[in-house]
């Protein structure tokens, strides 16, 4: 999400500042005019704030990948909710510019049958989604009180091609992932969901960046496409031309998750690039030919060729020092 705004910002003509979250500068982003290495909590952030002015914030919430959600999700509860209160302060007190916050259908925790609207009151579950739905009262309580200028953009099911070897949680990367190391994929056929290839969003959520007034402060971001978790799978099992086999794990009542967009598409008219079952063929592609990256020693069930490559790096590493 982070090098795809950097670099929708850049081909727009636009100076992006980073401030990264973390003391040690760890990683790298590609055209960043400035960086700050401090903590969102940190108290250099008013000053950080005062210097530059910025025309837009944006706090990647639901896709900032500086918070362990796994181990240690209710400190990190604490430290989100921490950091984003002393951004939004010191947006106020600068009192210039848009915040825009990102955050997902992983607010709404419960089964649904229609499109949820904006409307539809949150029901978070779990400490990751409960923090981010949080996060979104605190930007609403902002604008309300303070007069702050602040956006919620919520993405619906977002994916992407992945980097080579890292994981990812998006479903069609977890059911490719599966195919690679046991050569089945699970799936409920009576669950169902929408899905948003990366570079669409941040497309659709530009534009709400730099309108110069918004009709509202919360937007949902979906292609409101549906497919059912069954057919997913099949895509990602022809994607991959493999002896794969599809397991259907259905229990219990059915349920959609999907956002929608209405709201946005009547204000912001825009196009869908890429739909679902070329944007899953690329994601499938790309593992396909990395496969070795994604799978460990451990995996068991690799297909053929995956195996060979085990055994022939396990000869290497005996006669190779």
């Amino acid at each position: 999400m982070m090098n795809a705004l950097i670099d929708k910002m850049n081909k727009n003509g636009h100076r992006v500042y980073l401030l990264s979250g973390q003391r040690d500068g760890q990683g790298s982003y590609k055209r960043v005019f400035e960086r700050y290495d401090f903590p969102y909590d940190s108290g250099s952030i008013k000053d950080i704030f005062e210097s530059i002015r910025p025309d837009v914030t944006v706090f990647t919430g639901a896709y900032d990948t500086g918070f362990d959600w796994e181990t240690l999700s209710r400190q990190e509860s604490v430290r989100y909710m921490a950091g984003l209160m002393n951004i939004l302060s010191a947006c106020s007190m600068v009192g210039t510019g848009r915040f825009v916050y990102l955050s997902s259908e992983e607010v709404f925790g419960d089964p649904y049958m229609d499109q949820i609207s904006e409307e539809e009151p949150v029901s978070p579950k779990g400490f990751r989604a409960l923090a981010l739905a949080q996060g979104e009262e605190t930007c609403a309580n902002y604008r309300r009180t303070q007069g702050t200028d602040t956006v919620i953009l919520r993405f619906d099911h977002l994916y992407w091609v992945p980097e080579k070897g890292k994981m990812e949680e998006f479903l069609c990367f977890r059911m490719c992932l599966e195919a690679l190391k046991t050569e089945k994929i699970s799936a409920n056929s009576r669950r169902s969901l929408s899905m948003l290839y990366l570079n669409d969003g941040v497309e659709m959520a530009y534009k709400v960046f730099f309108k110069e007034r918004p009709e509202h402060s919360l937007y949902h971001i979906s292609s409101m496409e549906e497919v059912g978790e069954l057919a997913l799978a099949e895509e990602v099992k022809a994607a991959l031309e493999a002896g794969v086999t599809v397991a259907d794990t259905a229990v219990g009542a059915g349920s959609r998750l999907i956002l929608n967009g209405e709201r946005y598409k009547e204000e912001f008219p825009c196009e869908i690039f890429h739909h679902y079952d070329s944007g899953v063929r690329q994601v499938v592609q790309f593992m396909k030919r990395h496969s070795a990256s994604y799978l460990t020693e451990e995996d068991s069930g690799a297909g053929a060729a995956v195996k060979m490559w085990k055994h022939i790096r396990v000869i290497f590493k005996a006669l190779v020092s």
